[in-house]
């Protein structure tokens, strides 16, 4: 069997990507920082794992000899980057530096994917690809541009099997409560259940959401392609205002009488809009995709799922 480490894989992404490669009948090496949990499945090991130790990172990948490596660890929401620097830094960029250099020494050949962020881009009309103009506007998409500029140094000027997978807004159930979706979802089920109203920031922006199904299925076909930078979205753009009134579509409650706009919510220069050539890559690399989660769909799964909980 393949070996592949999911590293921080403990996260959202993780967790559905490790469901996608078990069933490609692959290995799964999923390191934390935290204490080792237990697992029955036969497919999956959960170690410890220090990002910042060196030794450790070529300890494991002797061990375990793995072909390919994501890199997923770090400290992944704008807003807290702007208040923890040094950890978001240090999660996002240093790990995967001292990823590059264990690799180049050890094995060259294992194939390094580290995943990026859409918020390493600036303002932009058009729709973006990787040679987009980059300029972040958080601590979070500095360091992810930090690793993303180190990633493809590797490839280009070390031959090394380095890719840079950039993730645009990425859910699912899996999804912490504090990013912008789930506090949509959990809104519109207080609306509906204690006629509780709740208070939002810029709800014009407009982004690409996608499901983690979807990015995952994507992300696995790009890693068995030749060594790139590639974006991970599906084209297909809306509004925070859009999302917000097909969550309280599901009960069918008008929005408008239970969401409040505070300042206090806005993010410091906030990208309005992010849309991306996400199918230029597909085409690019063959890779077909019939159909993607999105929009109504995407907040009405969710909130099914909070529902059931």
């Amino acid at each position: 069997m393949n070996t592949t480490f999911l590293v921080g894989g403990s996260g959202q992404i993780g967790t559905v990507l490790k469901d996608h490669l078990i069933k490609q009948n692959e290995f799964v090496v999923i390191t934390s920082r935290y204490k080792k949990k237990k697992t029955k499945k036969k497919n999956i090991k959960i170690i410890n794992l220090n990002i910042n130790n060196k030794d450790d990172i070529k300890k494991k990948i002797e061990l375990y000899n793995p072909r390919k490596i994501f890199y997923l660890a770090g400290q992944s929401s704008p807003k807290i980057s702007i208040k923890k620097k040094e950890i978001t830094l240090k999660s996002n960029f240093n790990g995967c530096k001292n990823f590059l250099e264990v690799i180049y020494k050890l094995n060259k050949n294992i194939k390094f994917i580290n995943a990026s962020s859409s918020e390493i881009f600036g303002e932009s009309k058009n729709k973006l690809r990787v040679t987009s103009n980059k300029k972040p506007t958080s601590p979070y998409g500095l360091a992810k541009l930090k690793s993303f500029n180190l990633t493809k140094y590797y490839r280009i000027k070390k031959k090394q099997n380095s890719y840079n997978a950039i993730f645009f807004n990425t859910e699912s159930v899996f999804r912490k409560k504090i990013y912008l979706l789930p506090k949509i979802c959990k809104a519109a089920i207080n609306a509906s259940k204690y006629n509780k109203k709740t208070f939002f920031g810029n709800i014009d922006i407009i982004r690409e959401w996608n499901w983690a199904d979807d990015q995952c299925e994507l992300l696995i076909k790009f890693a068995q392609k030749k060594p790139q930078d590639f974006i991970l979205s599906n084209g297909k753009p809306y509004s925070v205002k859009e999302m917000i009134s097909y969550a309280f579509e599901y009960f069918k409650l008008d929005y408008r009488k239970y969401i409040k706009i505070n300042k206090i919510f806005y993010r410091k220069k906030e990208v309005k809009k992010k849309q991306s050539d996400c199918l230029y890559y597909l085409k690019k690399n063959n890779i077909n995709k019939k159909s993607f989660i999105h929009g109504k769909k995407l907040i009405h799964l969710m909130i099914k799922f909070y529902l059931n909980r």
